[in-house]
């Protein structure tokens, strides 16, 4: 159990890694512990797999000029390519939209809405879908969060998925689970630019010196 634990955590850390853009402003957290599931969902020729959630219990624990709480996630993706084995794992490219809404249906306030392409990792009991915009396409919208530039991301991690994660025919095989999500938009200063900033600041603050 430890080991599938260690795994599921470095595959999710490796898909925000190697997809999120850095140095952005996390923008939306959210979790679920119980409730509607997120239901992958392959094809009968099994060379495609959707995701999907439709009006997910969700509850949002940080948002960007709002106050969080109860809200509903509804997500619809479809494979774009043939899986690939990744490690005990694997890997497909997905593409599609989301919307995290105060009422059911996608009514009342849109938290937050969106369309992407993506890559979805997994092994075991455990995935990750993440988008790093760019070079992967993301558009947001939102009623609430009022700045939504780039760079813009979004990670998903799937848990508890049954039967397990495992390719079957090309694609990715039907599963249940539960989702956690967290998005980010908005450029901030890299280290590196902070870094020349801070020694610009520095010599301004030598030459005053010197001047007085």
């Amino acid at each position: 159990m430890k080991h599938a634990l260690l795994a599921t955590a470095a595959v999710v850390a490796g898909a925000w890694f190697f997809q999120a853009p850095a140095y952005a402003d996390t923008i939306l957290v959210f979790g679920q512990s119980s409730g509607t599931p997120i239901t992958a969902t392959e094809n009968a020729a099994q060379n495609q797999t959707t995701l999907s959630a439709t009006d997910a219990a969700i509850t949002i624990t940080q948002i960007q000029n709002g106050a969080g709480g109860a809200a509903f996630f509804d997500l619809n993706a479809t494979s774009t390519d043939a899986a690939q084995p990744l490690g005990s794992g694997a890997a497909q490219h997905y593409a599609g939209t989301f919307s995290i809404f105060s009422g059911v249906g996608m009514t009342g306030t849109n938290f937050l809405s969106g369309s992407f392409t993506d890559l979805v990792f997994g092994t075991g009991t455990g995935g990750a879908l993440a988008v790093g915009a760019p070079p992967d396409l993301a558009a947001f919208t939102s009623d609430v969060i009022t700045s939504l530039s780039s760079p813009l991301a979004v990670g998903l991690a799937f848990t508890n998925i049954a039967p397990g994660f495992a390719i079957v025919g090309t694609s990715i095989g039907s599963f249940t689970s539960n989702v956690s999500g967290t998005f980010s938009a908005n450029a901030v200063p890299e280290p590196a630019s902070l870094a020349l900033l801070g020694l610009g600041l520095l010599g301004l603050g030598l030459v005053r010196q010197r001047r007085a």
